[in-house]
């Protein structure tokens, strides 16, 4: 039976479409791109790597 609450594709934390990315070094947020995972994405002021708000 698979598990349907709390893990993601590759044993993510799957929290959904919505969201913020947030940069861990400057502090810039952005909007969360459905299917994009923040940490994917680069921060368009600093260039650091994202994380998920």
């Amino acid at each position: 039976m698979p598990n349907r609450f709390g893990r993601g594709r590759m044993g993510g934390s799957a929290l959904g479409p919505g969201g913020e990315c947030v940069c861990p070094k400057c502090g810039n947020t952005i909007k969360h791109q459905l299917g994009v995972p923040c940490f994917h994405q680069k921060c368009p002021k600093c260039g650091a790597n994202m994380v998920r708000k």
